[in-house]
């Protein structure tokens, strides 16, 4: 079985712009990670059971307009290299320098804040690219009375499913408030991670069909790759199901009890998910044992045959040594068969020790 070299995934063990915030004081706004689009655009969505509005790539000070209605307001903000509008927005809705820290920092881990009028969210989605590899964005969600603004590093299709229910009058997302549109998007990026976990769990397969048919070199590469994956999974799920807990737990009057119920399942959702990429990261370190072992036991095989190589000539080597020792009187030099003598000794002590070992099952 053929396996095809793993592509290698975007960097993870550092953000771009990390290197800059060093000196500045804390909120100091600076963003770090891939400038994913060409500009910063704000869109907004209001809507209720009769009405749903959209507006498209409008100005900071419009996203205030229209928030004393009773409608609920979503304000998604994509792009977040331009420093500047995401400072104004912050001014404008007065939130902390340090959460805009948080916001603009693409490899901050998730995490949750709560305040008076206010919860914070920021996590990570999820995907696989068109190259086969893990790829991830960072987005994080303000949570206020009848409005919820999310900060999204670049646009996600995986939110077309959720436009399309928001189209419907009488869905949930409609007749129910900003927590629950909160709890939907999670939802939707958790969902999500199933399919990421599903791809690697075919990729540690394909891996261990290989390893049947012939171990190489690019297999135990396609190995380290899948931990790198496997680890950087690990480090976008695993806090997650904290900061979903701490929502849980926290009993914040934006979110309705009725959500609390919803939220626990994501919660046990990322649970699971969580359990698999440990399982999987147990599997791949049991294909990098095979490998290794595999190996160890192709070398064995060849050093066996080397040892019974030199083992039967060890013998031959000692006659030969014998005679080719230049004393002057030898009887069996001077014999007329001692030539063909010496050669069939020496076939018959190779032959017999081959018997031997044939006998032993060491061949």
């Amino acid at each position: 079985m053929k396996i095809k070299k793993k592509k290698k995934t975007a960097k993870k063990l550092g953000k771009p712009g990390s290197s800059q915030k060093a000196g500045l004081p804390p909120g100091s706004l600076v963003h770090i990670g891939q400038v994913k689009t060409k500009q910063t655009s704000i869109d907004m969505l209001e809507f209720d059971t009769n009405t749903l509005t959209k507006k498209t790539n409008i100005s900071v000070k419009e996203t205030i307009q229209h928030l004393d209605t009773p409608q609920t307001s979503w304000i998604k903000i994509t792009g977040l290299q331009d420093t500047a509008t995401i400072e104004k927005l912050g001014k404008q809705f007065d939130l902390h320098p340090l959460l805009l820290e948080d916001i603009l920092n693409t490899g901050q881990r998730p995490k949750t804040v709560i305040s008076d009028d206010y919860l914070f969210l920021t996590m990570k989605t999820l995907g696989i690219d068109q190259n086969q590899s893990i790829v991830t964005d960072q987005i994080s969600f303000i949570l206020r009375k009848n409005l919820l603004i999310s900060f999204h590093e670049s646009e996600l299709p995986l939110f077309d499913s959720l436009y399309q229910r928001l189209e419907v009058p009488t869905g949930r997302l409609r007749t129910q408030g900003p927590d629950y549109l909160f709890y939907a998007l999670i939802d939707l990026i958790v969902d999500h991670y199933f399919y990421v976990i599903e791809y690697t769990a075919n990729e540690l397969d394909k891996m261990e069909d290989a390893l049947y048919v012939e171990a190489n070199e690019q297999i135990l590469e396609n190995i380290q790759q899948i931990r790198k994956e496997l680890l950087f999974l690990k480090k976008a799920v695993f806090p997650l199901r904290e900061a979903l807990g701490i929502i849980i737990k926290s009993e914040c009057p934006l979110i309705h009890v009725q959500q609390i119920k919803y939220l626990n399942d994501v919660q046990d959702h990322v649970l699971q998910i969580y359990e698999t990429i440990e399982n999987y990261r147990e599997l791949n370190a049991g294909l990098k044992d095979m490998y290794l072992s595999d190996l160890s036991h192709k070398m064995n095989k060849v050093m066996q045959v080397l040892t019974i190589i030199a083992t039967i000539f060890i013998p031959l080597t000692f006659i030969a040594g014998i005679y080719g020792m230049n004393f002057e009187f030898m009887p069996e030099l001077s014999y007329r068969y001692g030539y063909p003598i010496a050669w069939t000794v020496m076939i018959g002590i190779a032959i017999g020790m081959l018997i031997m070992f044939r006998k032993n099952k060491w061949l």
